[in-house]
Parts: structure tokens; C-alpha cells; sequence
């Protein structure tokens, strides 16, 4: 049997980074950004309230 490991990655300047070696601010900042453009393709539009 086979042992799986699963790994999360994401893709910055066309390069496959491990999210793991992402300082989490950095991070947090990053996938921030992308679901405001997702949403914004989609008609929608974040409102902060904090």
C-alpha cells in the first residue's frame, strides 16, 4: 500500500511554492487579494469592517 502525502501549494511568479514555507502574513495577504479579484470577476465586492 501506498502512503499519500498531501501538499499545499500555491503558484507566485510562476513558480510552485509550498504554503508551509510562506511567512503566514505574506500568505494571508496573498490569498486576501486573489478572492477579492475572484469575487470581483463574479459581481461582488468585499466590504471591510474592521
Amino acid at each position: 500500500m501506498q502512503k499519500f502525502e498531501v501538499v499545499s501549494m500555491i503558484k507566485i511568479n510562476g513558480e510552485w511554492v509550498r504554503q508551509e514555507d510562506i511567512p503566514r502574513e505574506e500568505l494571508c495577504k496573498l490569498l486576501e487579494k486573489k478572492f477579492d479579484q475572484a469575487m470581483k470577476g463574479i459581481g461582488f465586492e468585499r466590504v471591510k469592517t474592521a
